[in-house]
């Protein structure tokens, strides 16, 4: 007869299953804030380096061309994409890069070198910014 109680392999499948669900809820109750202006961010520089890539592989410029007022990204191939609701974007670049209609690019030439910029996320205290250098090119 069996005294009445856990095992202890019982036990451990029991504090397994808590762990797990512990480290998902986070990920299912969603980051804040911060996790979508860094999300946004990544997103930003993710399609600067694609750029320069581009320029680089097919030996031509190549831009992304940023809207603060809309609040979008046009990346080198595709459509423009919009920032989470709510989210302010700002970019600091070339004036050259910039058209009448409050457009700015960031350029990349065929060598690998940019017109470098800063581009800034921000959604209520949150921001994170990216930065293109502008004698490399590189995005950080």
């Amino acid at each position: 007869m069996r005294a009445p109680g856990f095992t202890l392999l019982e036990s451990l499948v029991v504090l397994l299953i808590v762990a797990l669900a512990a480290t998902a809820l986070p990920r299912v109750s969603g980051a804040g804030q911060g996790g979508i202006v860094r999300a946004a961010a990544d997103g930003v520089a993710a399609s600067l380096r694609e750029a320069r890539l581009v320029a680089r592989a097919e030996g031509r410029e190549a831009r992304v061309v940023f809207d603060a007022g809309l609040g979008t990204v046009r990346p080198v191939r595709g459509p423009a994409r919009p920032l989470p609701a709510g989210a302010r974007l700002t970019v600091e670049g070339a004036a050259a890069e910039a058209d009448a209609e409050g457009r700015i690019a960031i350029r990349f030439d065929a060598e690998g070198g940019s017109t470098g910029g800063r581009v800034t996320v921000a959604l209520g205290t949150h921001a994170a910014a990216v930065e293109v250098d502008w004698m490399t090119g590189h995005v950080r």
